[in-house]
């Protein structure tokens, strides 16, 4: 995500940036949020027709009600207000002035006219550096059905570690760095088919935990025990993975909740995205895990028992949270969803079940091929480019790995896939990260080193 505020339009109107926030959204693969004086339908309009994927209405929407009833009714999601809070109350006009309205009585406001996303900033922690108001954005996500983007006062990773989503406006020079953002789902309506590669592949290893333990199997079968989670964590966000998925592999099968603790000591020592999967069923679930320092949350048997549950975590957490990951095999030459860490075969068609829980809101999909999981004879691309050929958001490619060649295939035969997982060849030492990175870029393959 890119937040951008266009400082001339706050003070003049209109959108006399427009040709500099066209080429962001064209040129970057972000998704491209604008703030500043949008005060008409025509600016709302002109914005979302140049690329943009969210304007922010700030003075607007305290002063005109009837304008932000119509951009919300006309746009929905499209469509976010700003707040900017002093002293309890909303301040507008580029914080010049205090309106009447409380935060609570803005959010109830906001809430009743149907806007889904709040970028709230605290004027007072705002460039201070010093840290953001964690219990102010706590109280907001327990009070409203609203995201809330917290803004102000982000000067470190652990400023921004225990929030679901923020903005730091800090100066460039003193902000820590992220990662480049590789891809995101553009809130326009029903997914259509891929037909460009995004811009920076990731490569991701895969923790599957078992009684505290990583361990790595064949088929999902005759599992082994490999090391342990936190100090294999610490390694790869040390040795340049872009992401870590942590599976909690028989949580699901035993009926019980995913192991928090250890969970939130692996999540204490990386810097790099975190997706945790394995128990999820409910949305509790989601708020638990989230809790303990995960940025997404990868569901499986729970969707399948639950079909509501990812359009549900969709809409209060954020698509960009909700990831389904299906664990898929070849029966009877069709492809079949497997429930309970692929021991149950549930008869529907797999293909048809990704595409269906992306329509409901998942912004991501790990598909994990069941027949050539620790083969390490390859990815399925077979079954990768049926997946990539129904839905429009990041695919991550699971099972097959075997050594550096299988992923140039990846990215080569099926460029649409975002991301390439693997466990053995990584946690035995057979492929090194940098290495593997490397090799990538002298294939053409665009990565972070």
């Amino acid at each position: 995500f890119i937040h951008m505020v266009d400082l001339e339009g706050a003070k003049n109107g209109g959108t006399p940036n427009l040709a500099t926030v066209r080429k962001v959204a064209e040129n970057t693969g972000l998704f491209v949020e604008i703030g500043g004086g949008i005060r008409s339908m025509d600016t709302v309009k002109t914005y979302l027709d140049a690329g943009v994927d969210r304007v922010i209405l700030g003075t607007a929407a305290v002063e005109d009600e009837a304008f932000l009833k119509e951009a919300v009714e006309t746009y929905g999601e499209r469509i976010a207000v700003g707040a900017d809070i002093r002293d309890g109350y909303v301040s507008i006009k580029g914080w010049l002035e205090q309106s009447d309205f409380t935060l609570d009585a803005f959010c109830e406001k906001m809430q009743a006219l149907g806007v889904k996303t709040l970028i709230c900033t605290d004027i007072s922690r705002d460039g201070a550096m010093k840290g953001t108001n964690r219990a102010l954005y706590a109280e907001l996500k327990d009070k409203y059905d609203m995201n809330i983007t917290a803004s102000g006062g982000v000067s470190s990773m652990e400023d921004g570690m225990p929030l679901r989503r923020w903005t730091s406006t800090a100066p460039s020079s003193e902000r820590r760095t992220t990662p480049e953002i590789s891809s995101c789902r553009k809130p326009s309506g029903r997914p259509a088919p891929r037909s460009e590669p995004m811009i920076t592949k990731r490569i991701i290893p895969c923790l599957d935990v078992r009684d505290g333990r990583v361990v790595k199997g064949v088929n999902f079968e005759g599992v082994q025990d490999v090391s342990d989670p936190v100090a294999l964590a610490r390694h790869y966000s040390e040795s340049g993975a872009d992401e870590l998925v942590f599976y909690d592999i028989t949580a699901s099968f035993e009926g019980r909740k995913l192991f928090t603790d250890i969970l939130t000591r692996t999540a204490s020592q990386i810097f790099i995205p975190l997706t945790v999967g394995g128990g999820i069923n409910t949305l509790d679930d989601f708020d638990r895990v989230l809790s303990c320092g995960a940025d997404k949350v990868s569901v499986n048997s729970g969707a399948i028992r639950d079909p509501d549950l990812v359009g549900e975590a969709a809409k209060r957490f954020g698509d960009q949270c909700v990831v389904i990951s299906a664990d898929v095999k070849r029966v009877d030459g069709t492809f079949h969803v497997f429930a309970k860490g692929g021991r149950e075969d549930t008869g529907m068609d797999g293909i048809e079940w990704i595409r269906r829980c992306v329509d409901n809101g998942a912004g991501e999909v790990v598909l994990n091929s069941i027949d050539t999981d620790g083969v390490k004879d390859g990815f399925d691309l077979e079954m990768l480019q049926a997946v990539c050929d129904v839905v429009n958001v990041p695919v991550i490619a699971s099972g097959g790995a075997g050594s550096i060649d299988h992923f140039v295939e990846l990215f080569r035969t099926t460029p649409t896939v975002d991301a390439g997982l693997a466990a053995s060849i990584f946690h035995f030492g057979e492929v090194e990260i940098r290495d593997l990175k490397e090799e990538l870029r002298r294939n053409g393959i665009n990565v972070r080193l």
